[in-house]
């Protein structure tokens, strides 16, 4: 299927892709061939992938509005643990987001929501619920003022959020 997303991990030396054959794939940049191939009859279609700013975690915008979290070393297994819910992302390519220390989680959704969740519990901590008055397809936080997070969405702005 067409692909939706290319994520590097292990400094720049592989990658991963996701494509609408509700596959993800983990390639070595050296060598065009699959090293690890996820495919399960339960996944759905992960259009947008983010990597933890430890570049231990890939966080995965599912299209049945959950946010899957992989390991982005050797193993490159679903971390049963960490699911992220109750954002409506379904058709949308809603691209998460970590926090720059690593303890929040973001994401905007389909109805114009911005969802803030805490990386080690899974928690939903805050909604911002008309953020937009349209899709939110990204949500990025500012690397030197930490408490900053910018959203973009397909009603035209871009909104800086302190």
């Amino acid at each position: 299927g067409p692909v939706n997303s290319i994520t590097f991990v292990d400094n720049g030396r592989r990658f991963a892709s996701t494509s609408d054959d509700k596959t993800m794939r983990f390639w070595d940049f050296g060598i065009p061939v699959v090293i690890k191939y996820i495919a399960d009859p339960t996944m759905h279609s992960m259009p947008a992938v983010t990597l933890s700013p430890n570049n231990r975690w890939l966080a995965c915008q599912s299209l049945d509005n959950r946010i899957m979290v992989y390991s982005a070393r050797d193993k490159f297994q679903l971390n049963k643990k960490k699911e992220f819910k109750g954002h409506l992302v379904s058709g949308y390519a809603c691209k998460p987001s970590f926090s720059p220390d690593g303890r929040y989680l973001t994401s905007g959704d389909s109805e114009g929501k911005v969802f803030f969740w805490d990386w080690k519990t899974g928690k939903n901590l805050k909604r911002f619920n008309k953020a937009h008055n349209s899709v939110i397809i990204d949500t990025v936080w500012l690397p030197h003022e930490t408490s900053k997070l910018l959203t973009a969405s397909w009603d035209g702005t871009i909104k800086l959020w302190d």
